[in-house]
């Protein structure tokens, strides 16, 4: 679903703003450059086959998908505060891209953040076990352990 989303997602904002007759500026390009590989990411980290092979590659693509993740929420705050030419549209649906590119990274790379799919975790969140490890996270760690 989330390779899926990485095409749904863009061409929705861009035509729920185009249906507003709200412009979109070239800032929600870059924005939906990481929240569209992250969903990607997502979407191989779903398939245990691919994942295998995959791994080494989401090992490396860490860093830069951090870096261009705190690039979209630094696009964000600069179209809200420094203007941007941007329009009102153009920048929510730039704060929107931001904020799933930040939330996906994290749900992917650290933490899992989704947990109203699966009771078992809706149940330790409730609990006050707080949020758990990722499941690419996990898989990060010990094929670094092996790595080593």
């Amino acid at each position: 679903m989330e390779v899926g989303n990485a095409l749904i997602m863009p061409a929705l904002m861009a035509f729920i703003c185009f249906a507003l007759e709200q412009s979109l500026s070239w800032w929600f390009a870059l924005v939906c450059i990481p929240m569209c590989a992250l969903l990607i990411v997502g979407g191989i980290e779903g398939n245990p086959a691919t994942m295998r092979d995959f791994l080494p590659v989401a090992d490396r693509l860490q860093v830069p998908l951090a870096a261009v993740s705190i690039g979209a929420v630094a696009i964000c705050a600069w179209v809200w505060i420094a203007d941007g030419g941007a329009s009102t549209g153009d920048r929510v649906v730039i704060t929107i891209a931001a904020l799933l590119a930040a939330l996906e990274y994290i749900n992917y790379y650290h933490r899992q953040l989704q947990h109203f799919d699966h009771w078992p975790d809706l149940k330790r969140l409730f609990s006050g076990r707080g949020f758990q490890r990722s499941q690419m996270a996990g898989d990060l760690a010990r094929m670094r352990r092996l790595a080593r």
